[in-house]
Protein backbone atom coordinates (compact mmCIF):
# COMPACT_ATOMS: atom_id res chain seq x y z
CA UNK A 1 0.00 0.00 0.00
CA UNK A 2 1.52 3.50 -0.83
CA UNK A 3 0.87 5.77 1.72
CA UNK A 4 0.58 9.71 0.66
CA UNK A 5 2.90 11.45 3.24
CA UNK A 6 5.51 14.54 3.08
CA UNK A 7 7.71 16.34 5.15
CA UNK A 8 8.90 19.98 4.45
CA UNK A 9 10.99 21.52 6.44
CA UNK A 10 11.98 24.90 7.02
CA UNK A 11 13.70 27.15 9.60
CA UNK A 12 12.92 30.44 10.88
CA UNK A 13 14.41 32.75 14.02
CA UNK A 14 16.37 29.23 15.26
CA UNK A 15 13.05 27.39 15.49
CA UNK A 16 12.83 23.97 12.55
CA UNK A 17 9.46 24.40 11.19
CA UNK A 18 8.20 20.76 9.99
CA UNK A 19 4.96 20.72 7.86
CA UNK A 20 3.30 16.96 7.82
CA UNK A 21 1.18 16.40 5.02
CA UNK A 22 -0.82 13.06 4.49
CA UNK A 23 -1.00 10.03 6.67
CA UNK A 24 1.09 9.77 9.47
CA UNK A 25 0.67 5.94 9.98
CA UNK A 26 3.42 3.18 11.15
CA UNK A 27 4.71 3.11 7.51
CA UNK A 28 6.00 6.83 7.54
CA UNK A 29 6.46 7.41 11.20
CA UNK A 30 9.92 6.31 11.03
CA UNK A 31 10.64 9.08 8.64
CA UNK A 32 9.85 11.50 10.93
CA UNK A 33 11.40 9.85 13.75
CA UNK A 34 14.73 9.68 11.82
CA UNK A 35 13.83 13.54 10.54
CA UNK A 36 13.50 14.62 14.03
CA UNK A 37 16.87 12.88 15.49
CA UNK A 38 19.25 13.94 12.98
CA UNK A 39 18.08 17.37 13.77
CA UNK A 40 18.53 17.07 17.60
CA UNK A 41 21.76 16.01 16.22
CA UNK A 42 22.68 18.90 14.73
CA UNK A 43 21.67 20.86 17.86
CA UNK A 44 18.72 21.99 16.85
CA UNK A 45 16.05 22.22 20.21
CA UNK A 46 13.23 24.24 19.22
CA UNK A 47 10.45 22.68 16.42
CA UNK A 48 6.88 23.45 15.63
CA UNK A 49 5.32 20.68 14.14
CA UNK A 50 2.35 22.01 11.22
CA UNK A 51 -0.08 19.44 10.63
CA UNK A 52 -2.83 21.17 8.70
CA UNK A 53 -1.98 18.87 6.10
CA UNK A 54 -1.96 15.88 8.50
CA UNK A 55 -5.48 13.83 7.25
CA UNK A 56 -4.02 10.93 9.85
CA UNK A 57 -2.23 10.10 12.90
CA UNK A 58 -1.59 6.61 14.54
CA UNK A 59 -0.64 5.24 17.66
CA UNK A 60 3.05 4.88 16.92
CA UNK A 61 3.63 8.37 15.67
CA UNK A 62 2.36 9.66 18.39
CA UNK A 63 4.66 7.37 20.85
CA UNK A 64 8.09 9.56 18.26
CA UNK A 65 6.44 12.59 19.05
CA UNK A 66 6.41 11.90 22.71
CA UNK A 67 9.76 10.12 22.85
CA UNK A 68 11.26 13.47 21.13
CA UNK A 69 9.72 15.70 23.23
CA UNK A 70 10.46 14.01 26.22
CA UNK A 71 14.61 14.27 24.37
CA UNK A 72 14.19 17.87 23.40
CA UNK A 73 12.99 19.12 26.95
CA UNK A 74 16.26 16.93 28.68
CA UNK A 75 18.07 19.91 26.04
CA UNK A 76 16.15 22.74 27.42
CA UNK A 77 14.10 22.55 23.87
CA UNK A 78 10.73 22.09 22.53
CA UNK A 79 7.70 20.70 20.01
CA UNK A 80 4.83 22.80 19.75
CA UNK A 81 2.10 21.72 17.29
CA UNK A 82 0.24 23.95 15.85
CA UNK A 83 -2.84 23.61 12.97
CA UNK A 84 -4.47 20.61 14.37
CA UNK A 85 -8.04 20.07 12.34
CA UNK A 86 -11.06 18.71 15.19
CA UNK A 87 -10.31 14.60 13.97
CA UNK A 88 -5.92 15.30 15.30
CA UNK A 89 -7.41 17.44 18.12
CA UNK A 90 -9.81 14.78 19.27
CA UNK A 91 -7.36 12.03 19.10
CA UNK A 92 -4.72 14.31 21.09
CA UNK A 93 -7.16 14.89 23.83
CA UNK A 94 -8.43 11.32 23.88
CA UNK A 95 -4.79 9.85 24.89
CA UNK A 96 -4.35 12.95 26.88
CA UNK A 97 -1.40 14.29 24.46
CA UNK A 98 -2.90 17.84 24.76
CA UNK A 99 -1.89 18.10 27.89
CA UNK A 100 1.94 17.18 26.92
CA UNK A 101 2.42 19.33 24.31
CA UNK A 102 1.94 23.07 23.58
CA UNK A 103 -0.70 23.45 21.13
CA UNK A 104 -1.41 26.40 18.63
CA UNK A 105 -3.75 27.83 16.34
CA UNK A 106 -1.08 29.48 14.31
CA UNK A 107 2.52 29.28 13.51
CA UNK A 108 3.29 33.35 14.45
CA UNK A 109 1.69 32.49 17.88
CA UNK A 110 4.05 29.10 18.47
CA UNK A 111 6.74 30.80 17.07
CA UNK A 112 6.20 33.79 19.84
CA UNK A 113 6.41 31.07 22.46
CA UNK A 114 9.83 30.16 22.74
Amino acid sequence: MLTNFEIIEEEKNETVILRVNGELDALVAPQLKDRLIKLIELDKKNFIIDFEGLVHINSLAMGILRGRLKEIREKNGDIKLINLNNHIATIFEMVGLDEIFEIYDSEGEALSKF
